[in-house]
Parts: structure tokens; C-alpha cells; sequence
């Protein structure tokens, strides 16, 4: 066990930080979204900013609604939305996770729900983590490959 310099709360720093950069790049493709909502329902940005608070669920299901009525909607829009969707889900199961303690000792993030739902158990290895941070970066670059053909 690792503790870091500024807390007493057991946490390896390496760790803490895997953890942390899954957050932000999520934050920072999750904007990326946003703009590309922007781009085909202006003013979209004020309202995300500064009207009622939106889960990434809601950002997704507003996108979902963007982009359905559009007549003959590029596949490459409908591709974006569903990585979006299922990474809202992923990124959620570590938002949504508690302190555990795994099978080798260390303290980790473990998410546990209805067995029926989409991930009932989810503990967040050092693997797990580095693998949603890329599956967030690939689909990052991609959507910002898209905002820019809107533009």
C-alpha cells in the first residue's frame, strides 16, 4: 500500500492518477460531443452551461435526438453516438464506484450492481483503467475528426 503524500486515506498515487486522467479525458471527449451538438442545434453550449445541469446520459440522449430526424443521417454520426453511449456506461461503473480492496490486497475501485444490469461487477485494475482511457482517446480523436468536417 502506497499512501499519498497529502491524505491519510490508503490510495496508491499511481493509481489515484490512472483513475484521474480516465476522468478528464472522458470530460474533455464529452465536450468534444458537446460541440458537435452545437454544430447542428446552435445555442446547444448555453443551455449545457447554463441551464439545468445534464448527466452524460442526457448529453447523450440529446445527441441520440440530434441527429435522428436528420434526413439520411451520416453512418459516421450514428457511429459517434453509439461510442458515446457505451463509453457514458463505462466511464459511469468507475463515477459510481466505491472502495474494495482486491483479491491481491490493494485498494481499488469496484462497482457492483443488479446482475441484470449492462456491467453488474466491475473492479477497476490498473489495466481496466488504462484501457478505457484508450477506447476514450480513440473515440476522442475521432469525434474531433468529425467536429472539424461540421465545421
Amino acid at each position: 500500500m502506497n499512501l499519498h503524500t497529502t491524505t491519510r486515506v490508503p490510495v496508491n498515487d499511481s493509481y489515484a492518477s490512472l483513475l484521474g486522467k480516465a476522468v478528464y479525458v472522458f470530460a474533455y471527449y464529452e465536450w468534444t460531443i458537446i460541440y458537435i451538438i452545437e454544430k447542428l442545434e446552435p445555442g446547444f453550449v448555453t443551455r449545457y452551461s447554463r441551464g439545468k445541469p445534464m448527466t452524460s446520459g442526457v448529453v447523450s440522449k440529446k445527441f441520440e435526438n440530434v441527429i435522428n430526424p436528420l434526413p439520411n443521417t451520416p453512418q459516421d454520426l450514428l457511429d459517434c453516438h453509439t461510442k458515446f453511449s457505451a463509453l457514458v456506461d463505462r466511464r459511469n461503473t468507475l463515477i459510481h464506484a466505491h472502495p474494495a480492496r482486491a483479491s491481491d490486497g490493494s485498494d481499488i475501485l469496484a462497482y457492483q450492481t443488479d446482475p441484470r444490469r449492462k456491467f453488474p461487477n466491475v473492479q477497476w485494475s490498473n489495466g481496466d483503467a488504462e484501457l478505457l482511457i484508450k477506447d476514450i482517446d480513440n473515440a476522442a480523436v475521432e469525434a474531433g475528426q468529425l467536429l472539424e468536417k461540421l465545421q
